[in-house]
C-alpha cells in the first residue's frame, strides 16, 4: 500500500482548510496547491490530486509539485508517467536529486517493483557514500520481498549501525508525503532483523537480537512480539512432529520469555514435550503457572498472587540449579507491591490531606486513601499481571485513574458543613440546608463523572489545626493546579441566566482568583446544578462565551490571564488582579495570593493589614520589583511604604516611573546631549552611583530603601477639597506641589524619594512587562547570554526572530545593535566606556522626564530613620536643566534609607 491510511479525518479537514485558503486568493500560491495535491493522494483521491499538481506547476514548477504528480500518476496505475515526472524534477532541481531519487526508489517500491527499486536504492547509497537509515530499512524491506533473506540480514545491519546519521528532515517529508511514521525507526530497524534472521533459518541468532532489543531498546512492540512467538511456536510444533523435543522446549520456551502474559496454548505444548522426555519437574512447574495465569484471567487476583508466589517459593527451594535460574526470570510480588505503592504515595502526597470519597461520603485521609487502594482488585491485578517486567506506565495510569479529585470552587455562605461536623459521618448524612445540599450534590456530580475523590474547602480543612490550615493556605493553588478538574458553584444563577459571571459574586472573592487561574478544566454549575448557559461537559475554561465574561470581569486578555503563573514574575499584574476583589477576613487578601506568588508565610489571623504588608516585604526582597511601592493612598500597620490595602494596586504604577522614551526620541535627545556643554564625566558618575545601588530589602518591619534623595525646604500651603496643598522648593526639582491631610510643618527634614533606580537605568520591567522600545532586543532571547542581575531575571524572554539572532550575533561578536549595561563586560575597553558614555546619556534623558517621588520624613530629630508620608495623589517631579552643578547634586543625593 503507498499511503498509511491513518488519520484520514484529520486529513479531509486539511484538505477542507486548503481548499478555503485557494478559493481565498485570486492567484494560489503554487505551494498550497502542491500541498492540497499531496494530502489528496493520501486520500486517494488521484485525479484530483493529479490536477492540482499540474496547476501548482504550471504557476511556478518546485520540487513538491512534481513529486505530488508522480505520487499521483502511480496511484493512477501510470507507471512510466510517474518515472518521467520524477526523471524531469531530477534534471530541473538537481540540488534535491538525491532526495527525488529516494522518493522515487520509494514509488517504485511500493508499486510493486521490488527488484527495479532495490537497483535504485543501491545506486543511491553508492552515490551518497553514506546512506541514512531509512535507505537500508526500505533496501532490506524490498530484499525480503524477494527472498534473499541473508542480503536483507545485511542491509538491517548496516540500518542499524547508521540510524544515528538518519536525516531528520528527509524522514519528517517522507513522513508528510506518504504519512509513514518514523517516531521509532530504531525499534522498526530491530524488529525487521530479528524477522530476516528467523526467516534465513537463523533462530538462535534472532532469538538473541530479540532479548538484545529488550534489553537496550525495552519496547518490543505488541503486533511484532505476537508475530515472532507465533513463528516460534511453529517452529517448536515442526521439531515435536519429529519427535526433537529438546528443539522443541527451547522453542516454546523462547516464545514463552517473548510473550509471557499467559499463552495457555505454548505452555500446555512444552509441559506435553516435558513430559515426553520424563522433566516431571518442569513440567509440575508450568503446570503451576498455568494456574496462576488461570486465576488472572477468572479474575481471581488475590488467589493468583497467592499462587504466583508458591509457584516462586517452590522454583527458589529446588535443588535443580536450572529450576532456580528459571525462578530468577520472574519479578517478585515485593518488588512490583513496593513499586505500586511508591506511585501512591507519591500522588497523594500532592493531593489535599484530606478529601471526600464520592461512593460512601466520608472524609479520607492520605493514609486512609492508600490502605483504601490496596483493598481494590486493581491492586492485586496490577501484582499479578506483572510476572516478568514491572509495567512503570501502567501502574502511573492506574494510579492517577483512581486518585484523580475535583475540587469546589464557590463563595462562602452562612452554616458551611465544617470539618468536625462532618468527620465521623457521611457528608449525604448531613441535615437539609442550603449549604449542606450544596455539598452533598456536588459529590454526587463528582460521583457521576466516575471520579473518586472530591475537596470543598469547607469540610476538608481542620481550621482549628494550626499545621493543617498553614499547609491548605500555602498548597492550595498547587492543588486545585492538580486536580482533574473544579467545579464553580454559581449561587442565584440559572442555567437559562446569560452574562451572569460577569457580576457574579464569584468573580469578586479574593480566594477564587487562585482557583481559576490554577485549575485546568472548569465548569460552571448554577443553582440548581445544571451546567450554566447549558454548556456542556466540555472545559469552560476554553469556551468563546465563558472567555469573553472573564475578560470583562478581569479586564484583562485571556492570553494574558491564562499566562500567569505561579511566581515572581507579572507581580504588579497579580496585585492589580488581587485589587478589585474582596476578602471577609482581612488577612485573606494577603493568604490568598500565597499560592499565585509561590511563597510562603506564617498564618495568623488576628494580625489584620500587618498580613499583607508581610507578603509585600517578602515579595519586594525576594525579586527587587520596585513597583510594589508605586501607589497612592493610606500606609499599613507593617511599614509606611507598604499600604494597609490591597485595593490601591488598582492603578497603573507607571505614573510613578520615567516613562518608557522609544529609539529615535532617546536618539535625538542624546545626539543633542553630545553637542551640548553637559558634562559627561559627571553624567557617568551618577550612573555608576545608581548601578551600584541594591534591592530594596526587609529585615523585619525595617526596609533599607535605595533611592535619589531631594531635600524640601516649604513654603506655603492652600486649603483644598482633598486636603492642604504644600508648596516645597528643592535645588534640583524648583517648586514641587504636595496634596496631603498632614501637617506637614509639624514634619522634621522632609525629603522627597525616587527608589524606582532600575527604572531610572532602563534595566528593570513593570510587574513583568518590558518597557523598552528597542525591537531587536525585544525580540532576542539573548542566546547564552546570561540575563543583567535584579528583579527582571525572571521575566520571560520574547520569542527569537530572524532580526533578534542578528542582534545576539552583534552582542557576542562586541558590536551590539542598542548598548545594554549589562554587555560592557563583553567589549573591548573603548568600546564598554562607551557604551557606559551612551548609558549615561539615557539616563540623563529619562531624569527629564517627570516622575513620581515618595514623601519621607525623619521618625526623630538626629537620627537617621525615615517614615513616609501618605499623600492624597501623586507627587510628580521634573529634572528642569541639567548642569554640572545639579549633577554634583544629585550624585550628592544618592543614599540608602532606613525607613519604617
Amino acid at each position: 500500500m503507498l499511503y498509511s491510511t491513518s488519520g484520514n479525518h484529520q486529513l479531509e479537514n486539511t484538505e477542507a482548510l486548503l481548499t478555503a485558503a485557494i478559493r481565498g486568493s485570486q492567484t494560489p500560491s503554487h505551494h498550497v496547491l502542491a500541498g492540497r495535491a499531496l494530502v489528496r493522494s493520501r486520500l486517494q483521491r488521484w485525479k484530483a490530486a493529479l490536477d492540482d499538481a499540474e496547476n501548482a506547476i504550471n504557476i511556478q514548477p518546485s520540487v513538491i509539485g512534481y513529486i505530488a504528480k508522480s505520487i499521483a500518476h502511480i496511484g493512477m496505475g501510470e507507471r512510466h508517467k510517474a518515472h518521467q515526472a520524477c526523471s524531469i524534477a531530477s534534471e530541473r532541481f538537481s540540488s534535491d536529486g538525491d532526495f527525488i531519487l529516494l522518493i522515487k526508489a520509494i514509488i517504485v517500491f511500493t508499486s510493486g517493483e521490488h527488484h527495479d527499486a532495490i537497483s535504485r536504492i543501491d545506486d543511491l547509497i553508492t552515490k551518497v557514500h553514506r546512506g541514512p537509515a531509512c535507505m537500508y530499512l526500505l533496501l532490506g524491506n524490498s530484499q525480503m520481498e524477494t527472498s534473499d533473506y541473508e542480503t536483507a540480514i545485511q542491509s538491517f545491519e548496516r540500518a542499524r549501525a547508521h540510524v544515528r546519521y538518519h536525516t531528520s528532515q528527509t524522514l519528517c517529508m517522507i513522513s508528510l508525503i506518504f504519512g509513514w511514521k518514523f517516531d521509532e525507526i530504531d525499534v522498526t530497524i530491530e524488529q525487521h532483523l530479528c524477522e530476516a534472521l528467523l526467516a534465513a533459518g537463523r533462530t538462535k541468532d534472532a532469538v538473541e537480537c530479540v532479548h538484545q532489543m529488550k534489553n537496550n531498546i525495552g519496547n518490543l512492540g505488541e503486533d511484532f512480539r505476537q508475530r515472532f512467538c507465533k513463528k516460534l511456536e511453529h517452529l517448536g510444533d515442526t521439531a515435536v512432529d519429529a519427535q526433537q523435543y529438546d528443539e522443541a522446549i527451547y522453542h516454546y520456551s523462547t516464545a514463552l520469555s517473548i510473550n509471557p502474559p499467559f499463552p495457555k496454548d505454548i505452555r500446555t505444548k512444552r509441559i506435553n514435550a516435558f513430559m515426553a522426555i520424563g522433566s516431571w519437574n518442569q513440567a509440575v512447574d508450568d503446570a503451576n503457572e498455568m494456574k496462576h495465569a488461570a486465576l488472572h484471567k477468572a479474575g481471581d487476583y488475590d488467589n493468583a498472587v497467592v499462587a504466583f508466589e508458591a509457584m516462586l517459593s517452590k522454583m527458589a527451594q529446588s535443588p535443580d540449579p536450572n529450576v532456580q535460574r528459571q525462578g530468577d526470570r520472574y519479578i517478585s510480588t515485593s518488588s512490583t507491591r513496593a513499586e505500586i505503592r511508591k506511585h501512591v504515595q507519591r500522588i497523594t502526597k500532592q493531593s489535599p490531606r484530606v478529601l471526600i470519597n464520592t461512593a460512601t461520603g466520608r472524609l479520607h485521609d492520605r493514609a486512609e486513601r492508600e490502605y483504601a487502594f490496596e483493598a481494590l482488585p486493581i491492586f492485586n491485578e496490577l501484582i499479578s499481571s506483572m510476572t516478568m517486567s514491572i509495567n512503570y506506565g501502567r501502574i502511573k495510569d492506574e494510579v492517577r485513574r483512581y486518585f484523580r479529585y475535583v475540587m469546589l470552587s464557590h463563595k462562602w455562605e452562612k452554616s458551611e458543613p465544617l470539618f468536625e461536623q462532618v468527620t465521623g459521618i457521611t457528608v449525604y448524612g448531613l441535615d437539609e440546608s442550603p449549604t449542606h445540599d450544596k455539598l452533598k450534590r456536588f459529590c454526587e456530580i463528582v460521583q457521576e463523572t466516575k471520579i473518586n475523590w472530591a475537596w470543598s474547602d469547607t469540610c476538608c480543612v481542620n481550621q482549628k489545626d494550626h499545621f493543617v490550615l498553614q499547609e491548605a493556605l500555602v498548597a492550595m493553588f498547587e492543588w486545585y493546579e492538580g486536580s482533574e478538574m473544579t467545579f464553580v458553584f454559581l449561587r442565584g444563577v440559572h442555567s437559562s441566566s446569560r452574562r451572569a459571571l460577569v457580576k457574579h459574586v464569584w468573580n469578586t472573592r479574593g480566594w477564587t482568583l487562585q482557583e481559576y487561574l490554577a485549575s485546568k478544566v472548569i465548569r460552571f454549575y448554577t443553582e440548581d446544578w445544571t451546567l450554566y448557559m447549558n454548556l456542556g461537559e466540555r472545559n469552560h475554561k476554553d469556551l468563546s462565551e465563558i472567555i469573553s465574561e472573564m475578560e470583562e470581569a478581569t479586564r484583562v486578555s485571556s492570553q494574558a490571564l491564562m499566562a500567569l503563573r505561579p511566581g515572581l514574575n507579572d507581580i504588579r499584574e497579580k496585585l492589580r488582579l488581587a485589587s478589585t476583589r474582596e476578602t471577609f477576613l482581612v488577612e485573606d487578601a494577603a493568604y490568598s495570593l500565597l499560592g499565585i506568588f509561590s511563597t510562603s508565610l506564617p498564618v495568623t489571623y488576628g494580625e489584620g493589614d500587618r498580613a499583607l504588608g508581610r507578603l509585600l516585604a517578602q515579595l519586594l526582597t525576594s525579586s527587587g520589583d520596585t513597583s510594589i511601592l508605586a501607589w497612592i493612598g493610606k500606609s499599613g500597620n507593617f511599614n509606611s511604604c507598604l499600604p494597609g490595602s490591597i485595593s490601591v494596586f488598582n492603578e497603573s504604577p507607571t505614573s510613578h516611573i520615567p516613562p518608557a522614551i522609544t529609539s529615535d526620541e532617546l536618539e535625538k535627545i542624546t545626539a543633542g546631549m553630545r553637542t551640548s556643554s553637559l558634562n559627561l564625566t559627571l553624567a557617568m558618575k551618577l550612573y555608576d552611583r545608581l548601578h551600584e545601588l541594591r534591592v530594596p530589602s526587609f529585615s523585619g518591619q525595617r526596609m533599607t530603601l535605595p533611592c535619589l534623595v531631594f531635600k524640601l525646604r516649604l513654603a506655603s500651603v492652600t486649603q483644598s477639597g482633598s486636603g492642604r496643598i504644600f508648596r516645597a522648593m528643592t535645588d534640583a526639582l524648583g517648586v514641587v506641589e504636595i496634596t496631603t491631610t498632614e501637617d506637614l510643618s509639624k514634619l522634621d527634614s522632609l525629603i522627597l524619594g525616587h527608589p524606582w533606580i532600575d527604572f531610572l537605568l532602563d534595566r528593570q520591567c513593570v510587574g513583568g512587562v518590558n518597557e523598552r522600545n528597542d525591537t531587536d532586543i525585544q525580540s532576542s532571547s539573548m542566546g547564552e547570554l546570561p540575563l543583567p542581575p535584579g528583579p527582571c531575571s525572571t521575566a520571560s524572554a520574547a520569542p527569537q526572530t530572524q532580526v533578534g539572532w542578528f542582534a545576539t550575533l552583534a552582542l557576542v561578536l562586541g558590536r551590539p545593535a542598542t548598548p545594554l549595561p549589562y554587555t560592557a563586560s563583553l567589549l573591548p575597553s573603548s568600546e564598554a566606556q562607551m557604551n557606559k558614555q551612551i548609558q549615561a546619556l539615557r539616563l540623563v534623558a529619562r531624569l527629564k522626564q517627570p516622575w513620581g517621588a515618595l514623601l519621607l520624613t525623619q521618625t526623630r530629630r538626629n537620627v537617621e530613620e525615615y517614615k513616609r508620608v501618605a499623600a492624597e495623589s501623586l507627587i510628580t517631579v521634573q529634572v528642569k536643566e541639567i548642569t554640572s552643578a545639579l549633577l554634583k547634586k544629585l550624585i550628592d543625593g544618592v543614599r540608602v534609607l532606613d525607613v519604617l
